[in-house]
């Protein structure tokens, strides 16, 4: 098939409370990498009510064109109303690619778009890279469980579509220099175009410390086994300024809730230095990590994740717990 008519890395931007999330510029960053190789512009798509100056924070992180889609109707995510603004301005357009972030915004809007251009969509994908004979994306993700990584490609459908998963990649630095083109697309809307009527906006209680923003992760699993020992990893996450993350098996346990389990059903994060304390490392869970030092301490010298840590440590947690927060309290108190 031809698809010569196919051009531009598209990123549909997402916005909360008039604010351009960081997983938006995760995104253009790494549609520039791929944009090297493929050869195509990186274009956004920013959606919602009073967001235009918001256009210029898009062209920082590498955006050379931004469709900006303004309309009072566009004010809170309605699926309804996106795909039809969205749907038509990537007919028009057709982009070779368009990359969403794998979050319930971007999971509810990227199946509708496909269905309204007619693809497929590869969901929360982990890396992207392009394959130099075919210049295709190559959208990569856990499969089988999170035993196998998957590498996906779409060589009979345009555009290619995928959900990317916050902080699967680094935020470029914004160079405020960058010049791009903004252009204001016009939203033809009315309210009968909208799937629900928003009546109270109820906010979730906010996290001190979400552990995707987190610099030090402290992180336990399977080989915690009980509460107390679970307590340990708060106290020590407290001295040590992080969060507290875990493995699915403790958030089942109603130790730790749902908002810090790491993973392929949990969060991405990149902290600096991500400790594992009783984990496996099992692809499910370690698919969620991008750190810059893994330390890992397991009874199993044999557990996949010693061979992954930068420093692994094969100890009884009841013994290393209490004696590494002791060490940590004596060099602070120095």
């Amino acid at each position: 098939m031809d698809f010569s008519d196919y051009k531009g890395i598209y990123v549909v931007a997402e916005v909360r409370g008039g604010n351009v999330e960081k997983v938006t510029g995760e995104l253009l960053g790494e549609a520039r990498k791929l944009a090297a190789s493929t050869g195509d512009p990186v274009e956004a798509v920013l959606i919602g009510s009073g967001i235009r100056e918001k256009a210029s924070e898009l062209i920082a992180w590498g955006a050379d064109i931004v469709y900006v889609i303004d309309s009072p109707l566009l004010a809170h995510y309605d699926g309804k109303a996106y795909e039809k603004v969205l749907g038509g301005l990537l007919k028009e357009k057709k982009p070779s690619a368009i990359l969403f972030a794998a979050t319930p915004y971007g999971r509810d809007l990227a199946p509708r778009i496909a269905s309204a251009v007619v693809c497929g969509v590869t969901a929360d994908v982990t890396e992207l890279s392009v394959d130099e004979k075919t210049g295709l994306i190559v959208w990569s993700r856990p499969a089988m469980g999170g035993n196998i990584m998957a590498d996906i490609i779409s060589p009979l459908y345009r555009p290619q579509v995928g959900t990317v998963r916050p902080g699967t990649f680094d935020l470029p630095e914004a160079d405020a220099s960058r010049e791009g083109r903004i252009v204001d697309v016009p939203a033809d809307l009315t309210e009968v175009d909208l799937g629900t009527i928003l009546k109270e906006i109820i906010p979730a209680p906010k996290e001190e410390n979400p552990i995707e923003e987190a610099r030090i992760i402290v992180a336990g699993g399977r080989g915690i086994h009980s509460e107390e020992e679970w307590a340990m990893l708060h106290e020590l996450a407290d001295l040590l300024g992080g969060s507290v993350g875990a493995s699915r098996p403790i958030c089942e346990l109603g130790w730790e809730p749902h908002s810090s389990q790491i993973g392929q059903t949990g969060k991405s994060v990149a902290p600096h230095i991500y400790f594992g304390f009783g984990i496996s490392g099992a692809m499910q869970h370690m698919c969620g990590v991008k750190a810059d030092i893994v330390i890992a301490v397991n009874r199993d010298k044999k557990a996949p994740i010693m061979e992954m840590a930068d420093y692994a440590v094969a100890a009884d947690l009841k013994e290393f717990l209490p004696a590494f927060i002791a060490k940590v309290k004596e060099l602070r108190d120095r």
